[in-house]
């Protein structure tokens, strides 16, 4: 089951169960008949309105999780709460769920408008509550005439509108998505997350979002849960997850990262730094992430990672490596992107920097430097037992 870690983690960062939490999940597990795991007694709580975003790599058990939530997968252990109710074993008629799936599920045969309405027909809502309802949602969703079309007359972003109008206009506590951008191309994503936002501010309806994109769960999140092997390596805000990881797997999977690790061998009289020693040298880190006391982690190996874009091209900050350019990969509107290689004492590694305003292309030897508020120390490398740092993280 979960880790004291995990729980601690959870207790800390998630948004905490209280008045305002639409939806909490405690001690969930779910193990499939086959005895494969998908999820191993994980916490996490959503707030009423809140865009929530559960990422992590494939088979991390997030889409187990979400359907579990709605009711289509059942629960082995753990309960399930919608605004202070039991709905573990709730059928899922009964939950005032909602789910978008990704391939959309329209029914052919029916018009975009017939479609939208089904759900409130099945309800036995009144004729004229139906109309207004469905007006109601055709305009926020800006479906105009396309709702007297089939699903075969609609484009893929068409028909993902469809759905969601069909989802929205049953008013549920919770939305849920799994993947409902997966299959458009990049500039109709790029429409759809702004559609999802506008919709999601304007009718203050709580989300619960499933993706493996990063960058789509940054730009979209108010909380992301971060998922790895059936666990939560850390639940809370956008900011949070990004700027204060948990793990060593979180600074990894959620943006870029350099993330490196050595001895911790000193800690400042006030204790908010700490030295750590590495193949490039001694380093300065914060010690703002740690849960423990830094003392108590004198003489350890310890991962910390550093977002490229806190590195500069030479500098007279506290951390300092002497490196070889690689490459240098300019991003149209986004800055440029340097790939170093960083030597050390027998040993090399490859390092990344962004920057948006090099005033000229770097190449041969060069040194960088950042400061120690942005060396996150990582206590821990993962809230799953065995994940090693270098092959299970950096690949290395």
């Amino acid at each position: 089951m979960a880790s004291d870690a995990t729980q601690q983690s959870d207790d800390e960062t998630a948004h905490g169960a209280g008045d305002d939490t639409v939806l909490e999940v405690s001690g969930f597990t779910k193990i499939y008949p086959d005895g494969t795991l998908a999820v191993d007694g994980i916490d996490f709580s959503i707030d009423r309105g809140d865009f929530c975003v559960l990422i992590g790599p494939s088979g991390c058990g997030k889409s187990t999780t979400l359907h579990s939530i709605v009711g289509k997968i059942e629960v082995t252990d753990g309960r399930i709460t919608l605004d202070g109710e039991d709905i573990t074993d709730t059928p899922t008629y009964e939950r005032d769920i909602s789910l978008v799936f990704q391939d959309f599920q329209l029914f052919p045969h029916l018009s975009a408008r017939e479609n939208i309405r089904y759900g409130l027909e099945r309800m036995d809502v009144p004729e004229d509550e139906i109309e207004e309802r469905v007006d109601r949602i055709v305009q926020l969703l800006k479906l105009g005439d396309l709702v007297d079309r089939n699903p075969s007359g609609l484009s893929a972003g068409q028909k993902q509108q469809v759905a969601l109008a069909r989802s929205l206009v049953l008013e549920p506590k919770l939305l849920l998505l799994d993947e409902p951008l997966g299959d458009l191309d990049y500039k109709l994503q790029k429409h759809m997350e702004r559609e999802l936002m506008r919709i999601h501010h304007e009718l203050d309806t709580t989300f619960v979002y499933v993706t493996h994109d990063q960058t789509q769960a940054m730009r979209l999140a108010d909380q992301i849960v971060v998922m790895n092997e059936g666990q939560v390596e850390q639940s809370g805000t956008a900011e949070e997850v990004y700027d204060a990881p948990s793990t060593a797997f979180v600074a990894t999977f959620v943006g870029d990262s350099n993330t490196f690790f050595g001895e911790l061998t000193a800690v400042s009289e006030d204790e908010s730094r700490a030295t750590v020693e590495t193949a490039f040298g001694d380093l300065q880190a914060s010690t703002d992430n740690l849960v423990s006391s830094p003392r108590d982690l004198l003489e350890t190996e310890i991962p910390f990672s550093v977002r490229p874009q806190y590195l500069s091209l030479g500098g007279d900050r506290d951390n300092k490596l002497s490196c070889e350019v690689e490459d240098v990969i300019h991003h149209p509107g986004s800055g440029t992107q340097v790939v170093l290689n960083a030597e050390g004492n027998a040993d090399s590694k490859t390092v990344m920097l962004t920057s948006r305003d090099l005033e000229e292309t770097p190449s041969g030897q060069v040194t960088v430097s950042w400061a120690p508020e942005h060396t996150i120390l990582l206590e821990e490398t993962s809230v799953v037992p065995g994940v090693d740092i270098e092959t299970d993280i950096l690949g290395e």
